[in-house]
């Protein structure tokens, strides 16, 4: 997964009509670019990634499973990018 696949499935959530997954896919983004610009380290970048999955990890409504395991994939991208996953 490259770089500008996870920028277009963050970019998807802008039109899922869903406001926890439209504001989690834009802090993702921003957390990214962050980091891209040196603000954050990559350590702390997947620090505040791994903290928002497991935010989101209480989700359990079956309609947004999809959006959770679609957000879930581009974070995961953007750890194995910096090398985080554990």
């Amino acid at each position: 997964m490259t770089l500008d696949d996870i920028n277009n499935i963050l970019a998807s959530f802008a039109t899922c009509n869903d406001p926890t997954f439209v504001n989690a896919a834009n802090y993702v983004a921003q957390a990214s670019q962050a980091a891209q610009a040196g603000q954050l380290t990559p350590q702390e970048l997947a620090e505040t990634l791994k903290d928002l999955q497991r935010q989101m990890e209480i989700i359990q409504d079956m309609q947004k499973l999809q959006y959770k395991e679609t957000l879930n994939t581009a974070i995961n991208g953007i750890l194995a990018i910096v090398g985080a996953v554990s």
